[in-house]
């Protein structure tokens, strides 16, 4: 209670510097005081009064509604610079924050997985498997979305969207940055950041993480000093995501209200085949995992996932991020659906890195919709080149929003289509990202489930995160 009271009076102290640059920053003050007091209402009731009431998921669930709400309301109403520039700022502060612990959490984690698995033989079992599945499901992923993207033909006769997407290109260059903006963007950022192993690339630090977790399994009793030490970091780092966590429901209620409001429902519309094709695709790459590969091959009934992965599901909807949602990811898979728990601290760093079967499938979808808006038959060879290209390129994707935007040049270039087409689904890219994201950890927590049943290692599961 006492934790939370302090919460409470650090949000509303925020608010008010908020709702003071804004009006700062806005000639129309009233409007804008206003629209600070009803958020920091919002706040305050996001964390005093629903966690008495709720349980995280539905809290999450909640903030969720009452963003998109509070997003399409505030835009309608003229509001929308306030929702994205100061709102959000409480958004970014929550993705900062669980990025904060992402970098040690993925060293520390793998090390005692792999620790915790033991006989190195073991290890390689289980290490084969992981590879096995991970590029088998982002085969399937990518396949179809080629498949989804070649049947509904989502950008045949949409030419005028390469004159649309210039225009809202060269609208956007011309805003100046707003104070809300540069806390966001510039100051946030150099605050809230992990100065261990900083900047370094995630699969190098898995690399070592292998390495020094297998050298210390086969150390055996020399080892057991290392290995306390390390797994009370996991459970340090383990317990400040749940500190975190407990402001969930005001991270996921700005973060929505700002996608909501950054979007908009004209531009959506427009793209509304498009995006319907990607939601698709996504949707039944869902359903193989979940309601196939999850209870055929894991043992585990398809409403038992769905109900222990809640959490992690719905935060990574929200935050478009399957890095910053690792922490409850592990948490949820192991400990509410019964995975093993070395196997998951094992698999899941990993497969927040390497294995991105929501954003191959996105790739694959949004190169072809390209192709089509220029009027390119990409022929079996082109589409070949595509798949390959997806399944590599998702690989090297961070587990961050937008990620996969900065590697779509690289798809573009092998099928020779027009790289300065990816203005073209930009627009949008924020949505698809949240919907991608979720198909992401789910392809990675199946997985959990999966080697961990082929382990016989393979839990009850069901308990409270």
């Amino acid at each position: 209670m006492k934790r939370r009271l302090i919460l409470l009076a650090a949000s509303l102290c925020l608010a008010l510097a908020v709702g003071a640059g804004a009006a700062w920053a806005f000639p129309e003050a009233f409007p804008v005081v206003a629209d600070t007091l009803v958020a920091a209402a919002a706040i305050a009731a996001l964390l005093f009064i629903l966690p008495k009431r709720l349980a995280l998921p539905m809290q999450i669930f909640v903030a969720m509604i009452g963003g998109i709400v509070a997003g399409w309301g505030l835009a309608l109403a003229g509001q929308q610079a306030f929702v994205i520039d100061y709102l959000g700022i409480f958004g970014t502060l929550f993705i900062l924050l669980l990025k904060l612990v992402i970098t040690p959490l993925i060293f520390v984690s793998i090390i005692c997985g792999v620790a915790g698995i033991g006989d190195v033989r073991r290890l390689g079992s289980v290490g084969a498997k992981t590879l096995a599945y991970y590029a088998c499901t982002t085969a399937v992923a990518v396949l179809i979305g080629l498949a989804c993207v070649n049947a509904i033909r989502p950008g045949v006769g949409r030419e005028s969207l390469r004159e649309e997407a210039a225009a809202a290109r060269a609208e956007g260059a011309d805003e100046a940055r707003s104070w809300g903006r540069r806390v966001q963007d510039d100051m946030l950022p150099k605050i809230i950041q992990n100065p261990i192993m900083a900047g370094q690339n995630p699969l190098a630090i898995i690399f070592f993480a292998l390495f020094l977790g297998a050298a210390l399994a086969a150390m055996e009793e020399k080892a057991a000093p290392a290995l306390a030490v390390f797994r009370s970091l996991d459970k340090a780092f383990i317990t400040l995501v749940l500190w975190i966590m407990v402001l969930a429901p005001v991270g996921v209620f700005a973060l929505m209200a700002k996608a909501i409001a950054t979007l908009g429902l004209g531009y959506i519309a427009t793209l509304a085949k498009y995006t319907l094709t990607v939601v698709f695709g996504l949707g039944l790459h869902f359903g193989v995992l979940v309601f196939l590969l999850c209870p055929l091959l894991g043992r585990v009934p398809a409403k038992r996932f769905l109900r222990g992965m809640a959490p992690a599901l719905e935060l990574s909807f929200s935050t478009s991020s399957s890095s910053a949602t690792l922490p409850v990811t592990i948490d949820c898979a192991a400990r509410r659906v019964g995975a093993d728990e070395n196997i998951s601290s094992f698999m899941l760093p990993i497969g927040a890195t390497i294995n991105m079967d929501g954003t191959a499938l996105y790739t694959a979808v949004a190169s072809l919709f390209i192709a089509q808006v220029y009027g390119l038959h990409l022929g079996a060879e082109a589409q070949i080149m595509v798949f390959l290209t997806a399944v590599l390129v998702s690989i090297g994707t961070a587990g961050i929003p937008g990620g996969s935007i900065a590697l779509m040049p690289i798809i573009l270039a092998a099928a020779h289509i027009p790289v300065e087409g990816i203005a073209i689904v930009i627009g949008v890219d924020r949505f698809l990202d949240m919907c991608r994201t979720v198909v992401n950890i789910t392809g990675d927590s199946v997985g959990a489930v999966v080697v961990s049943q082929s382990e016989g290692a393979m839990g009850a599961g069901g308990q409270a995160p």
